[in-house]
């Protein structure tokens, strides 16, 4: 049985220039468990013309965790880091 996991990897887009590509990939609880769900995002961002440098993360990294918050700080919404 596998579990959708909503994943986002920082990368490098077709232009350079960085980018959030957003996905989901479909894995097993030891998938995930071992981290193969990273490689999964990755390999589909390869897959649409994104390159390296490349990082993955989801739901519960601090990363995502972190959009949030960067999307208010990038706005002007707070002047707090």
């Amino acid at each position: 049985m596998t579990n959708r996991i909503d994943m986002a990897v920082l990368a490098a887009n077709s232009e350079g220039a960085p980018d959030l590509y957003l996905t989901f990939v479909e894995a097993t609880d030891l998938q995930y468990n071992e981290g193969q769900h990273y490689d999964m995002a990755i390999a589909r961002a390869e897959e649409e013309g994104y390159r390296a440098p490349m990082i993955a993360f989801d739901p519960n990294d601090a990363a995502s965790r972190m959009l949030r918050d960067a999307v208010s700080f990038m706005d002007g919404d707070t002047g707090e880091v």
